[in-house]
């Protein structure tokens, strides 16, 4: 009979430590106190960055230039009109980017451009969006 009495008292001490730990305190306003709301922020809040929209790139013939520099579509579109490249599947090299600037002078020779306005067209223009598709 006794054991019963042991257990119950532990059972009792177990749902005060427990109701004790997981309830918030209850504060008694003195009469006529109002609550404070709670409008301030966490520290951790902080405001969002404003968007900003983001920093035009360069695009070399339609293509958008590795970090902005274009010298190596450059070079390639140098190295197509040196060697006399007309068909766009014919361009090898080290790079995409010296590949993209093969491709498009073989591409601007397709069109029936001459070599001159082929390159002015194809000339690094900074803020100038790339076309639509790249990569295709």
């Amino acid at each position: 009979m006794k054991d019963w009495l042991t257990w119950l008292l532990v059972l009792v001490g177990l749902a005060y430590v427990i109701s004790a730990h997981t309830s918030p305190p209850t504060v008694a306003l003195p009469e006529g106190a109002a609550a404070i709301p709670r409008n301030r922020a966490a520290p951790y809040d902080k405001p969002a960055a404003p968007l900003q929209p983001p920093a035009p790139s360069a695009a070399f013939g339609g293509y958008p230039c590795a970090g902005g520099d274009c010298t190596q579509d450059i070079a390639g579109y140098r190295w197509a009109r040196q060697d006399g490249i007309i068909d766009p599947d014919d361009c090898t090299g080290n790079s995409g980017a010296f590949i993209e600037g093969c491709r498009v002078y073989a591409q601007q020779r397709g069109t029936g451009d001459s070599a001159a306005t082929a390159e002015s067209r194809a000339m690094p223009q900074p803020g100038a969006r790339p076309a639509a598709g790249y990569g295709s």
